[in-house]
């Protein structure tokens, strides 16, 4: 997600890391699994290649003999890959029903490589959709087009936990290109260095090179991982992590009987070729209609994800928003009623609705009642935004068993089949469609079809983690766009389009000093820089003290919304709104000061989220304890946004309060 040089520069690398570089190239040749040489070896699922004996893999391990005891066969020694096996974890021996007090170590590989839908491996999968998986073909739209995949698949694999299990991945890095691999949700507070955030909390590892992540998922929840490095989640290294509680800890246990990861769906906006400008389709799970052809949406050439449910049973189905542009979606499914229960991994008091709106990296998990006649119903995605602006939509299956499996449903995807319930009001959570706080008492009158649920709206199941009399340290910020003389368009944090540094800032945090080696408002205006006025490119960190409370009012200087990410904690949102003016906006402190920016009471359960929409010309208001005291990236999770300068890190505590780094990755 964060540029690699953007403006050319190479980044000085610590020399633990270099190994392997120059054998990066030999590798690639050998490993371009788009390319049709390796079409015989790939229709062999016995065939092995022998593509992962690293020397430099040493550098990486982990030696806990403590855990081999525990079922955890560390791979220090890797064997010729077998190619079969580079999969899903459908058999995975943590995919368990979790027991209290009973975690478990659990190994994983991820090989992160080229690839492409529609690729030469893709024979009879064209025709036949059952020999797409022995072919291990990514077939997506239809359109042909290169991807970056994790085990041959788009999304990758899904990595089903328990809470607090301890989780060793082996990332293996088989592009041509530096990558990462970001956690998304997990809070880190152990390891830091696990983070995966290119130049803030590691290296980024180089084209075939292997990086060990070890972690304790140290919360439950609908999470996801990711690379932070460039486009490459937009060419599709993501996928679903799920975090499972006991029974006993589950506050929503009895509201469901099935929790299947075949009910996790990521929705992802996509673009072809190497066309970074503009989204062309929407797929769910990698697949969908093909909006190039005219053919109708019930044409049985297109290749749509199908759920399958039992009548008469309730589903847990977990949501992930894997956002490239800025392309809000609209989810809803056609005559059933959705019970919301958590949002971005936390749980909620439940909220009946038609439907909910996401922002990139926004999650919501609900409860469906499979309650309707047994036949097929779409699934139903609509694209906003720039999205809206090419008539993009898509649509999966829920298919009933006892009916027909490869029937599609009657009508067209967005067809509203109600019938007589139109007239009924409808329910969305999470509009993104903000009104001004300002607005007239009539604009503000919602119809009776129009009755929306806004993200602040929501309550969680649990208290805020601090007392009414807590007074917060707040720090003010804003989003905001300029364009630079060169024509580019520069986005920004606190008017400042963030750079990489030139080294990892956990790992290298004693050989600098800081107010020389960063930058934020405070030491620009100090050097008598005025970024309103000119163009402001730096490493911007926000220094934060550790072990306070913490409000971070956050501005948007844009129309359009943004959807702001923090990594390392889980904040509580007790203020959204939309004021509609900038110049209120650039005065945000000063209405704050007036009581102009209204916060929810100190009894009120706040939602927690990790991802929140900033409303364009609007604000949102963040709580949390710093109590993780490191390098957290702070940024809209806009994929180009984020590429073109729109990230920060916040520096949480000082060098002393921050963990210690393991030899093994400390340079």
């Amino acid at each position: 997600m964060i540029a690699t040089n953007r403006w050319g520069r190479e980044s000085k690398r610590c020399c633990c890391q270099l190994i392997g570089v120059l054998l990066g190239a030999v590798l690639w040749c050998c490993l371009d699994l788009g390319e049709a040489q390796l079409q015989p070896q790939l229709e062999q699922p016995s065939a092995k290649i022998d593509w992962i004996t690293f020397p430099w893999s040493r550098n990486n391990r982990t030696n806990r003999p403590n855990q081999l005891a525990t079922g955890l066969q560390l791979k220090d020694d890797y064997d010729p890959a077998d190619v079969s096996g580079f999969s899903g974890f459908e058999r995975h021996p943590c995919r368990r029903v979790c027991q209290q007090g009973q975690s478990q170590s659990c190994y994983y590989q991820l090989v992160v490589h080229n690839y492409r839908r529609l690729g030469a491996e893709c024979q009879r999968c064209q025709y036949d959709e059952r020999a797409c998986a022995a072919e291990n073909c990514i077939y997506g739209d239809g359109v042909s087009s290169p991807v970056m995949a994790v085990n041959r698949m788009v999304p990758g694999p899904a990595i089903e936990l328990c809470e607090n299990d301890t989780v060793v991945v082996d990332v293996l890095n088989y592009l041509n290109e530096p990558s990462t691999m970001h956690w998304h949700g997990i809070h880190m507070s152990r390891s830091p260095e696990m983070d995966g955030v290119a130049h803030a909390t590691q290296y980024p590892v180089e084209p075939g090179e292997v990086y060990r992540y070890e972690f304790q998922a140290d919360r439950s929840g609908t999470l996801w991982y990711h690379s932070h490095v460039g486009w490459q989640r937009g060419f599709g290294v993501a996928g679903n992590l799920i975090v499972r509680q006991p029974h006993q800890a589950n506050p929503h246990a009895r509201l469901y009987d099935y929790d299947l990861v075949e009910h996790a769906i990521m929705v992802q906006d996509i673009f072809y070729d190497y066309n970074l400008q503009q989204a062309r389709n929407i797929l769910i799970n990698g697949k969908g209609r093909n909006h190039l052809s005219q053919l109708p949406d019930q044409d049985a050439r297109h290749r749509y994800e199908r759920l399958r449910v039992t009548p008469g049973y309730r589903y847990r189905m977990r949501i992930v928003l894997n956002g490239i542009f800025n392309c809000p979606v609209e989810f809803s499914i056609e005559q059933h009623k959705l019970l919301i229960i958590s949002t971005d991994g936390n749980d909620i008091v439940p909220v009946l609705a038609d439907g909910f709106f996401l922002t990139s990296a926004e999650r919501f998990d609900f409860v469906l009642e499979a309650n309707q006649l047994a036949k097929n119903y779409w699934i139903r995605v609509r694209g906003y935004e720039q999205c809206e602006e090419r008539k993009l939509y898509q649509g999966a299956v829920l298919s009933y068993r006892g009916a027909a499996r490869s029937e599609l449903p009657l009508g067209d995807i967005m067809e509203d089949q109600r019938g007589r319930e139109l007239d009924e009001p409808t329910t969305f959570v999470n509009d993104f469609r903000f009104k001004p706080l300002n607005a007239s008492i009539s604009a503000l009158r919602k119809s009776n079809k129009d009755k929306d649920v806004g993200t602040v709206s929501l309550r969680s199941v649990e208290p805020v983690p601090w007392p009414s009399y807590t007074k917060f340290l707040t720090h003010y910020s804003s989003l905001s766009m300029r364009q630079a003389q060169n024509g580019e368009q520069l986005f920004q944090i606190d008017e400042i389009s963030y750079i990489l540094p030139g080294i990892s800032m956990l790992q290298g945090r004693h050989l600098y000093q800081d107010d020389s080696y960063f930058c934020n408002r405070s030491s620009l205006a100090a050097q008598g820089r005025n970024c309103a006025r000119e163009v402001c490119e730096c490493v911007h960190v926000i220094r934060l003290p550790a072990y306070r409370p913490i409000e971070m009012v956050v501005a948007n200087h844009m129309d359009a919304t943004h959807p702001i990410h923090l990594h390392g904690f889980t904040f509580r949102l007790v203020g959204q709104g939309v004021l509609g003016s900038l110049s209120d906006l650039r005065n945000i402190r000063e209405l704050d000061r007036r009581g102009r920016l209204a916060r929810l009471s100190d009894d009120n359960a706040a939602v927690a989220k990790d991802t929140v929409q900033v409303p364009g010309l609007g604000y949102v208001i963040l709580r949390f304890i710093s109590d993780n005291p490191g390098f957290w990236s702070y940024h809209c999770h806009i994929e180009s946004h984020a590429v073109q300068g729109m990230a920060a890190v916040l520096k949480i505590g000082e060098n002393y309060q921050i963990k210690s780094i393991p030899a093994r990755v400390r340079c």
